[in-house]
């Protein structure tokens, strides 16, 4: 029976420190452990896959913010999974999972051992020596547990700080894309309405150009058949003139024709009466010549006598200058 109750003992300290150490592993897991259900990417140019864990090296050149999102949501954005962090094999066991057990070993092997070579009271030593260390061991993992929580809560605390902060800012962006997309669309309206505007003062000036050049048009045409009803009134009123400056160039040629022989006779007995005139101004010019020779020879014998009187007066003057 003491043999029974030693290995039963044992059982249960095996049993003790293997739910130690699962709880140990449990309190001991990375603090980077993604949220349940969500993924993250990068909202930069290079962001191209979703990674499980935001501390992937595939990150660390993010150029734009690390937003968390759902796998789901991550699909439908085109986006693919990571080939580091997304990669189907288990990641390897951490230093403090593998450094977690050695201190609990060898105080369990050392109570097991004594207690299968000894009796009830050095069995009930270790078993109290191994009870206090596993209520050690506890207080520990509580300690670890409440300083995990809190970690856990700081982290959470602050990735939602974090991410309230980026839905701020993508809000924002959001709300300042709504008011230039409104004040676009105003815009875009106010032209349209212009445009309208242009179209119907168009369409307006137009219909009114058209009336114009219908009247204009109706207008010309009643001017051009008043003009060539005139044209024709007086190409019958030209007609009756040249009949009548026919008729008046038939009398005229024969006035004219009278005329001439009237004028031809005229100039032959004005030529007749010019001949005997020109034959009597021939005599008077011969016997003005004549006259002319007479008085040439008079003049001549004039100034002979002149010399003669000069010269006796230039005698007497000399003859007055000797006396």
């Amino acid at each position: 029976m003491r043999e029974r109750h030693i290995h039963i003992t044992i059982l249960l300290l095996l049993l003790t420190f293997i739910g130690n150490h699962a709880l140990l592993a449990r309190t001991l897991m990375p603090a980077a452990c993604p949220a349940p259900g969500l993924v993250y990417y990068c909202t930069g140019s290079n962001g191209s896959y979703y990674h499980q864990l935001k501390s992937c090296s595939e990150l660390r050149g993010c150029d734009g913010v690390v937003m968390p999102l759902t796998p789901t949501t991550a699909k439908s954005k085109g986006l693919s999974a990571c080939p580091v962090c997304m990669s189907s094999q288990s990641p390897a066991p951490s230093a403090s999972r593998t450094t977690a057990t050695p201190s609990a070993v060898p105080a369990v092997a050392a109570t097991a051992a004594a207690a299968s070579s000894s009796y009830s009271p050095e069995a009930a030593r270790y078993m109290e020596k191994a009870e206090r260390e596993q209520e050690k061991a506890r207080k520990k993992l509580e300690k670890a547990e409440l300083k995990r929580a809190k970690e856990e809560k700081k982290r959470e605390a602050a990735e939602m700080k974090l991410r309230a902060k980026q839905m701020k800012e993508e809000a924002k962006a959001r709300k300042q894309a709504i008011e230039e997309a409104k004040q676009a669309a105003k815009e875009a309206a106010k032209e349209a309405k212009a445009k309208r505007k242009a179209a119907r003062d168009s369409r307006r000036e137009t219909a009114s150009l058209k009336r114009d050049t219908e009247t204009r048009m109706r207008q010309e045409v009643s001017d051009m058949r008043v003009a060539a009803e005139d044209r024709r009134f007086e190409a019958e009123e030209l007609r009756r003139e040249a009949k009548e400056l026919k008729r008046e160039a038939a009398a005229r040629k024969k006035s004219i024709a009278l005329e001439k022989k009237r004028l031809e006779a005229e100039q032959r007995r004005q030529e007749n009466e010019l001949k005997r005139q020109a034959a009597i101004q021939k005599q008077e010019a011969e016997r003005m010549k004549r006259e002319a020779e007479a008085i040439r020879r008079e003049a001549k014998e004039q100034r002979r006598a002149a010399k003669e009187a000069e010269k006796a007066a230039k005698a007497l003057r000399k003859e007055a200058r000797r006396m």
